[in-house]
């Protein structure tokens, strides 16, 4: 050993024990400072000695409060990038069993608190978890057991196998397509994975952050971001753009223009849209109604001409004016036609960080190319196509979601499949990238039953059984099997999904492996048998673990099972010694579901019904606000999103008249991940009141 390492080696043990005072320190009684002989040196004493060896295993140290009764084990990954594996080990050794809270997730940690101080001081943030579970003293013991049997279990793995590095683009690709399955929480852990894994820009991380708040309808957070100046001074992508515009018009313009009232409209923007005059070029065809709005408007406001015959033109040429507020459009129609000043078919930028006023800024010449760009992919044939083959005209399609503008999956379903089942190994592996932006393109439309199969035999090539992964799996099967497959190709799709049960279903993936089982309840069935097969294959490891199962989870599998007649016995939720209340004596609370799946809203409601009969459940399906969605809202205790191809006018329209309800998102877009969302959301209203 170098002197340098004997240092470095020194110097980490000194670290140690400074984190340990401070955190067996005051607000901790569970071993107050490390005093030798007290009580709590049985429980704690494990723990700290396998930080002291510096095994390479999560960090668990316990800690109470003997004052109020509390107790709570702090699990903190070796490595931010460690997060998500850590999340993993916890839910499969404590789970729902041992752990109360419904969702385990790296915590917020409060500086002003001493002990959590500690830890962000010797850990940083984003890598640790607070587990609490129930009053008895049996149940901290038992948590303690269970999270010092994670320890030595992730000892013995070898170091090697602890951390392998999922490479950018496989992220970046998981992402898209947690996004467009509607996983809110996985998203959010690849959006962790990409920041701790590094090779990404601070402004490429906003820009997924701005896609992913805006798909969520959190239009203020989004334009409150810390560096969003910085992201529009950088001529971010399209959709960028459009989530931008998108998140003002919630915010600023959705309600003056509901009442009519175009000037307070005027007002609104000219007071939020400091960022609008940067966001005026490129091509906005493909963007939604509120973006095109805010754009329309501001050029308006600016009195810029040529802005607004680019916009005009356009809007015209694709049949785009009419989703637009008529009292806009024609404002904007009549300020051209009364206009002496020559019309350019030219983009305009503002002044970087202007305001909107009403005054315009100069043409920028460099921009004029970008109103109408000419790239040779066209079709999701050429698409699929060029990002198996990694080119730049494929990442240029992809990053500025041009495919908004093509016609459906559904009408070139085959050329796609075939295209898919042809590739070789590297590229097949890449074409993986094109799934986000298919589903988002199927949506609840017309279904590409042959590409999603594809698909699907991609998935399962490749082992993508990443939480994102298997989301966008649950979708394509939903694709797939609701363009009513022939009786041989439901058994072969249910065969191959079959196939690979065994590799992913587990408690931590109920609700997953539960919506894979409702979508078959619900789709046309040419194949009992077949339909059985998997269904038991889902939901067999469900019921021998079914006591690590979340309660929503639980009652979920149990209904599938009696609709599909298979013979489990399934037990109710053990709720002795819980801190909190039992779904059946849940006071009566007002809950609203948003989806644009009514099948998956109507079992939700019905199951929530019966679970907790006092609550009364109100659904929502609009794909724009309105006094009624407004009206339901603002009733609401507790709102809970599937955001899959969630209209984005609508979530924003919800989360802005939301007032004090708290706001759940599904993670999936089944039924069974919609329920899991709904008991969270109740649990965590009765614990705010």
């Amino acid at each position: 050993m170098t002197r340098q390492q004997h240092h470095q080696r020194m110097r980490t043990r000194e670290e140690i024990e400074s984190f340990l005072v401070r955190f067996f320190g005051p607000g901790n009684d569970a071993w107050p400072n490390l005093e030798p002989g007290h009580p709590g040196e049985r429980d704690a004493a494990p723990f700290v000695e396998v930080l002291r060896r510096g095994a390479d295993t999560p960090v668990v140290l316990p800690r109470r409060d003997i004052a109020r009764d509390w107790f709570a084990a702090y699990v903190i990954a070796r490595d931010p990038a460690d997060a998500t594996k850590t999340a993993d080990l916890i839910n499969a050794f404590a789970g729902p069993t041992y752990v109360i809270d419904e969702v385990v997730r790296p915590i917020r940690l409060d500086p002003n608190d001493p002990v959590e101080q500690a830890i962000l001081d010797f850990a940083g943030s984003g890598s640790t978890f607070r587990l609490r579970t129930g009053v008895h003293r049996m149940h901290r013991t038992k948590l303690i057991e269970s999270l010092q049997l994670m320890q030595r279990t992730a000892a013995g793995r070898p170091p090697r196998l602890w951390r392998v590095a999922k490479p950018v683009g496989r992220l970046l690709a998981e992402f898209e397509a947690a996004l467009a399955a509607g996983g809110q929480a996985s998203s959010r852990d690849v959006l962790e994975q990409l920041a701790a894994a590094g090779g990404v820009t601070a402004t490429n991380l906003a820009c997924l952050r701005i896609k992913r708040l805006y798909r969520l309808g959190l239009s203020a957070e989004l334009l409150a971001m810390p560096g969003l100046a910085d992201v529009v001074r950088q001529d971010p992508p399209g959709p960028v753009k459009e989530a931008i515009l998108g998140a003002i018009y919630a915010l600023a313009l959705q309600e003056p223009l509901s009442t009519g009232d175009i000037e307070a409209a005027k007002e609104a923007l000219i007071a939020a849209g400091r960022y609008v005059p940067d966001l005026l070029d490129g091509d906005m065809r493909t963007y939604e109604a509120g973006a095109l709005t805010v754009a329309l408007l501001a050029a308006s406001v600016r009195s810029d001409v040529a802005t607004l015959t680019r916009l005009v033109r356009d809007l015209r040429e694709a049949g785009q004016w009419e989703m637009l507020p008529p009292l806009v459009w024609d404002d904007a129609v009549r300020l051209l036609e009364g206009s002496a000043a020559p019309q350019h078919d030219a983009a305009v930028e503002g002044e970087p960080g202007a305001a909107v006023t009403g005054e315009p800024s100069a043409p920028s010449a460099e921009l004029v190319d970008l109103a109408a760009p000419a790239l040779p992919v066209d079709s999701w044939r050429s698409l699929i196509a060029a990002v198996a083959e990694d080119r730049p005209d494929g990442r240029a399609v992809l990053q500025a979601a041009s495919w908004t503008s093509w016609s459906p999956p559904a009408s070139d379903d085959q050329a796609i499949a075939d295209v898919l089942d042809n590739l070789g190994v590297v590229p097949a592996e890449r074409a993986w990238g094109a799934v986000g932006p298919f589903i988002d393109a199927v949506g609840y439309q017309l279904p590409a039953g042959r590409a999603a199969r594809a698909f699907i035999r991609n998935a399962l090539t490749f082992d993508r059984f990443a939480p994102g992964d298997l989301l966008a799996l649950q979708a394509l099967s939903e694709i797939a099997l609701r363009a009513a497959p022939s009786a041989e190709d439901y058994r072969d799709l249910l065969d191959e999904i079959g196939s690979e049960c065994d590799r992913w279903v587990a408690a931590e993936r109920a609700s997953t492996a539960l919506d894979f089982v409702d979508r078959l309840v619900l789709a046309a069935c040419p194949d009992v048998e077949a339909r059985g097969n998997l269904a038991y294959a889902l939901l067999e490891p469900l019921w021998r673990h079914q006591a690590r199962l979340q309660e929503a989870d639980l009652a979920f599998a149990r209904r599938l099972s009696n609709e599909l007649g298979i013979d489990f016995t399934w037990a109710q939720p053990d709720s002795d010694g819980a801190e909190h209340t039992p779904l059946a004596d849940l006071p009566a609370l007002n809950v609203l579901l948003y989806s644009l799946d009514h099948a998956v809203l109507a079992r939700c409601a019905d199951e929530l019904n019966r679970l907790a009969p006092a609550v009364k459940v109100t659904i929502a399906h609009d794909h724009v606000g309105g006094p009624q969605l407004r009206q339901k809202a603002r009733g609401a205790d507790v709102i809970v999103i599937a955001t899959r191809c969630a209209k984005h006018a609508a979530t924003g329209f919800i989360s802005q008249h939301s007032g004090s309800a708290q706001i759940a998102y599904a993670d999936g877009s089944g039924s069974a991940s919609m329920l899991r969302a709904s008991v969270s959301g109740l649990r965590a209203a009765v614990a705010d009141h």
